[in-house]
Formats: structure tokens, sequence, C-alpha cells
């Protein structure tokens, strides 16, 4: 029997299934008598919240090398620890008189809620990150603890609904074989772990769960997202001989990635990473990265809803900025409103969010909001390789405004004597087809370009990209999309103009070869990617770049694109690590 899900992680894992049940984070309430009584609650829960603390640490510390784990054990902590959070506990418990499991578990329940409708993936995968903390404070509350992976008496596959990623963290080498979810996606905090620990990992399975017996046999293929259930003699023979060959391809990529991003023919091109998190700082270092090409500022929105404490931004940035000195950090104002992060904006809903009221729209509607993230990053500017990015700049007229807006703060600044960078660069990310159209107009103004890939294909083609039915739409591929990809190149070189690319098609290692054709200056991906898009770099001539390049500008379909890219890399990138869905004509 085969399921089809979500490759979070790379490998093939043989192995009996070890189903995992998790509960449900609800507590029954129980009506307090008195103040007296609320107040001894607080007292509980402000001890289980130390124990927690306390078993959260111990997890940090023994996750030894693992950066990515000691890293989402951080920020659990931070979650933990959040005032906001904390605060609306013990107001339940003293204004409900309510007892503190039912306080952690209705206020968590709000917050996940919030989460969970959120089209943004990062932020709809907080969920897990929630439900964590409280479950582990309930226990706490309640005197119970976890047992059931203690019953492990052999290697298996973890099957379950959904993980906490503290779990995860806390298992030993060689206990689990794999991961097997109904919910979760490629950036939940289990699936990077699952990552960094090497084990392989298929998610948003939906029902499989209750599909699977106990030491039923499993594959699990984590390069393409399928799962067969009690395989046949001849499936065990075929995934065996797959899965000896991935090892043998994982291993080639980890002996050859140290150091820079080198092209077949010897020339270096410049590898960055997306962040949205400040700790994921030491993980880029580790991976040698050149840069951060993109670090997404919307996460400060959901710990600090009203964006008001600059010196929070400041100390984000600054510290970021300092170390990943003396390489650069693209900063990108917030991208909020459309599908993400329209938590505390105080607006209506909307019919079309992707066409609304988002990004820089909000921003020169609320000037003095936003001029308190610009002067964060103008004063974090004086201490790193600091630029700052402009997103989903549409018309010339809101460039200008930009620009004049930015104007206005660093003179407050000069004004009050406050350090910063005057020569900082300045640039936009190109999302749309207008975009791309007045681009010659626009450049004149900006220092640099990234180009990001995501929403220039979801606009190009009018196809939603969060919505199942037309996903088989949405291909950055397209001739439309490589076309534009093409002329903004062009254009900004013809301009002396510095262009990258942040968007998810910077990770394919189809596309790759055609971006480094295009003559883009960067690409930069997600962390994680880092060593898979490098080892496809190795492989490529910029001479053969350059003709694939030119070629797919004739193709009349993605498709036949990528099948043109798979055979010149056949044989130089290990296929075991390509999606056979991406390229194949049949």
């Amino acid at each position: 029997m085969l399921f089809k899900g979500i490759p979070a992680s790379h490998g093939i894992a043989i192995g009996p299934a070890f189903l995992l049940k998790v509960e449900e984070l609800r507590h029954a309430r129980r009506t307090l008598d008195s103040d007296h009584e609320a107040e001894l609650e607080v007292l509980r829960f402000q001890k289980a919240i130390s124990d927690v603390r306390h078993d959260l640490e111990n997890i940090a510390d023994s996750m030894g090398n693992v950066v990515e784990g000691r890293q989402i054990l951080e920020f659990l902590l931070l979650l933990l620890q959040d005032p906001t959070i904390n605060k609306e506990v013990e107001s339940r418990i003293r204004c409900g008189l309510v007892n503190a499991e039912y306080a952690v578990s209705t206020a968590l329940r709000g917050v996940m809620d919030k989460f969970e409708v959120m089209a943004d993936p990062y932020i709809r995968e907080r969920v897990a990150d929630v439900r964590d903390v409280g479950r582990r404070v309930i226990e706490k509350l309640i005197g119970t603890e976890k047992e059931a992976l203690k019953n492990l008496d052999q290697p298996a596959v973890l099957v379950a609904k959904d993980l906490d990623p503290s779990e995860t963290a806390g298992l030993k080498p060689g206990q689990v074989l794999a991961f097997v979810t109904d919910m979760g996606g490629r950036t939940s905090h289990t699936t990077i772990l699952a990552r960094s620990l090497g084990i392989p990992a298929v998610v948003g399975l939906q029902k499989i769960t209750a599909e699977i017996n106990p030491r039923d046999i499993l594959i699990v293929d984590g390069i393409h997202g399928h799962v067969i259930v009690n395989p046949t003699k001849k499936e065990l023979k075929y995934y065996r001989n797959v899965r000896n060959r991935f090892f043998e391809a994982e291993d080639l990529i980890q002996r050859n990635n140290p150091g820079p991003a080198v092209t077949e023919d010897g020339v270096e091109f410049e590898l960055a990473a997306n962040i949205e998190l400040p700790h994921e700082v030491e993980l880029v270092n580790k991976l040698e990265a050149d840069g951060i090409g993109l670090f997404r500022t919307e996460f400060l929105r959901l710990v600090q809803e009203k964006g008001e404490n600059e010196k929070d931004h400041y100390e984000i940035y600054n510290k970021v900025a300092v170390q990943m000195l003396p390489k650069p950090v693209i900063i990108r104002t917030y991208d909020m409103g459309g599908d993400k992060f329209r938590t505390g904006l105080d607006t209506d809903d909307e019919a079309n969010p992707f066409l609304g009221y988002r990004a820089v729209r909000i921003g020169l509607d609320r000037p003095e909001e936003f001029s308190i993230q610009l002067r964060a990053i103008l004063r974090a500017s004086v201490h790193g390789n600091i630029k700052l990015m402009f997103p989903m700049v549409t018309h010339i007229e809101q460039l200008r405004r930009l620009l004049d807006l930015l104007d206005l703060v660093k003179n407050d600044l000069r004004s009050r004597g406050v350090p910063f960078n005057e020569e900082m660069q300045v640039g936009i990310m190109v999302e749309t087809p207008a975009t791309v159209i007045v681009l010659d107009l626009i450049l004149p103004y900006v220092d640099f370009v990234s180009i990001g890939t995501n929403d220039l294909t979801q606009y190009t083609l009018a196809v939603d990209r969060g919505n199942p039915k037309v996903a088989d739409l949405y291909d950055s591929f397209h001739p439309a999309v490589l076309r534009q990809i093409d002329t903004i190149v062009k254009l900004c070189h013809s301009r002396d103009k510095w262009v990258g690319i942040c968007g998810s098609m910077a990770g394919d290692p189809l596309a790759v070869p055609l971006l480094i054709g295009f003559g883009v200056n960067e690409l930069s991906v997600a962390p994680t990617l880092i060593p898979d898009v490098k080892k496809m770099i190795g492989v490529v001539t910029t001479t053969a770049a350059r003709e694939m390049a030119v070629k797919s500008l004739s193709i009349e379909t993605g498709l036949r694109v990528r099948a043109l890219v798979h055979s010149y890399v056949v044989g130089k990138y290990p296929e075991i690590l390509l999606d056979e869905n991406d390229w194949r004509l049949t």
C-alpha cells in the first residue's frame, strides 16, 4: 500500500512502525473558590514554567554539535518565557478564577488558532512548537510525563499525527529510523531536526496513522515523499539498492562541500542563506554561506504585534550583522499582509489579500510605525555589512515615497547624533510583472535587486500558490517566468546593478544551472539546502549553463526545460536526489 506525502528529509529507511499518540492541548476547567487560591495556582504555573525550562535546557545541552537542534530548543525556551503569553495565562487564572492547567490550554489554544489559519507555512507550522511547550507545562502541572517513547525496544519508524520538536530533539541516535506524520511541512521544526540528525522523514500524509498498525513494516522514501506499508520482496530489494545509492551520494556531497561554491570550470559563485530567526546565523556560518541574502523580519510581528519596540529590533539586527561580519546581510522590511501576519494589523478581511493591503503598502500607510523598523536597521548598519530591501514595490511613486521616508529617518538620526552607515545600500524585491516592465525606470533609484520567484511566478501565472486545486499550474519553469528572469538580469547588468534570487527556485537543483546561465550574481536558499545547491553548482560549467539558459527561452513548457537540465546533469549530480516528478516527460 503506497502513500504519498511531502518529502521533508532526504533518505531511505526500512523498518517496523511505532505508533505514537499525540494528545490534544486541552484540559478540564476547575473553578477556584477565592483570590488566594488563584495566587496559589499562579505559583504552580510559575513553578511548572521553571521546571520545563530546566528540562529544555538539559535537552539542548545534550544536542552537542547538532546546531539546528540547540537552536530549536532555544526558540522553544523563548516561547516558554514569552511575557505576553505568561501574562495572559496568569490573567486567566486571576480574573476567571480557573485552574492553571485550563488557563494554559485555553491561552495557548488561542495562539494556535491564530497560527493555523495563516497561509504562510512557516508560521502555520509554529503550531507544533506552541503545542509542545504547552503540553510540557501541563504535564508538570498534573504530575505526568510522557512514557510512550520509552517503550521503543528496537529501532523503528516513528508514526504520529504530529511530533513535538523537543521530543524529537531528545531522541537517542539510532533509536528512530524515520518519521512519518499526518501533519507538518518542510519548514516545521521537527523536519528541520530530522534533516540535521540525518533521519528520513515524510510529512503531510493526512491520515496515514489510521491506516498503519504497530509492527507493520514500512519503507520510507524521504526523497520522493513515498511511504510503502508492508512491501513486497521486490519492493524491499529495490529500495535497499536505492538506500545504498543515497548513502553514497550523501557521503560524496559532504566530503566535497567545504569552502566556497565553485563551478566545474573554476568560477566562484555567491551562495547565501535565507533566515527568519536570529539564531539561524550559527548554522549559516557553519555551512560557510557567503552571507544572508534574505533576512525575513516578519517573525518580530509574532512576538511584538505592534512593532513598537525599536530596542528589540536594533538588538536583533545588530546581533545578526556582527555575527556575519564581514559578509553582507540583506534585511527585508516587513512583508506583512497577503497570506501572512495579518494578526495585529487591525484590517478587514480581503477577498484577494495577495492583491490587497500588504508589505510596503502598509508601511507607507503607517509611516510612524514603519519608521521604527527603519531606524533600527539604520542604527545597526554601522556595526555590520547591512543592506536594506523593500518588498512588493510596484510603482515608482511608491519607491520615491519609501526613499523619502528613509531620508526623514536618516535626518532624524543625524540631528540626534546617532551614527549609521551613510553608504548603506538600498534595494527592492522584484515580484510582479509590473515591476519587471518598468524596471529600467526603477533602477536609477536603487543599488541592487533581488528576485522573489515565489510571488513572481504566482502573479505571472495568476495562480494562488497556496491553493491545492491549482497547484499543478504553479511552475517557476514556465516560459513566461524564465523570460522575465532573463530580462531582469540583462537589464540590471546593463546598469551595473547586482541581482540575486531569494525565492524557492534558487534552492531547486534543476533550476540552479539555468539561473547561473542567466547570469544572476547570487542564489540565496534555506540554510539546510546549501550543501545540495553547492554540489549542483560544482558540476556545472558556466558555458554549458549559458547554453541551457538561452535554449530554455525557446522551449514551450516547464517540464521540457527540466528535462533539458536533467539531460546535462545526469551522471554528474546524484540522480537519487532529484525528484523524478520534476523532469520526466512520461
